[in-house]
């Protein structure tokens, strides 16, 4: 009895040591963005080196981790991005980011409209995001990606929260289903 008991001090020692890794992609349009890290907090080593290829495992290039755990890599057409990052000691993250998260089109050579030589001198003068509105879509993607980031990492850390909260819940239901059965094997010894 005292070997199980060991052996599960063992374990609940080893858990709560245990950490895992943890990350996310995302698109601010073209620009893919991701970071990567751990469940404890800390961030991937500065030059950690990404690996980027497609669904088909065919080289895309390759980024390297900031020293805020975070990297960027420029899309060039709309199909899926997976990265690989080696994190060492045996922590390895895959990502992936769906090719429907990339804007539509990207890659295609888009033919621009003709303009009439004689065109209006005041359409020169207009914002840019009057002669192309996807700059301001491109804008307001990087404002919403610069307000979600915070809130990724803050799920990331609750879920290994969670996760460490459901492994000391685990071990207390099996320490007490041993003591029952302690407490059941020692009446029946007494009565004997």
């Amino acid at each position: 009895m005292k070997l199980f008991i060991a052996i599960l001090l063992a374990g609940f020692i080893t858990s709560v040591h245990a950490h895992k890794v943890v990350g996310g992609v995302y698109a601010i349009g073209s620009l893919i963005e991701g970071e990567a890290g751990f469940s404890n907090g800390d961030m991937a080593h500065e030059g950690t080196v990404v690996t980027i290829t497609n669904a088909q495992s065919h080289p895309l290039g390759s980024t390297i981790i900031d020293d805020q755990g975070i990297f960027q890599f420029q899309a060039t057409q709309q199909q899926d991005h997976h990265f690989h990052i080696e994190l060492g000691a045996g922590h390895v993250l895959n990502l992936t980011l769906p090719a429907n998260e990339l804007p539509d089109g990207l890659g295609l050579t888009q033919i621009a409209p003709q303009t009439s030589a004689l065109s209006d001198t005041r359409a020169e003068k207009r914002p840019s995001f009057e002669q192309n509105p996807h700059v301001i879509a491109n804008l307001v993607e990087r404002a919403v990606a610069k307000q979600v980031t915070p809130l990724r990492k803050e799920i990331a850390a609750l879920q290994a929260q969670r996760g460490l909260t459901d492994i000391l819940g685990g071990l207390g239901y099996i320490l007490g289903l041993v003591g029952l059965g302690m407490y059941f094997r020692y009446r029946q010894s007494a009565k004997v």
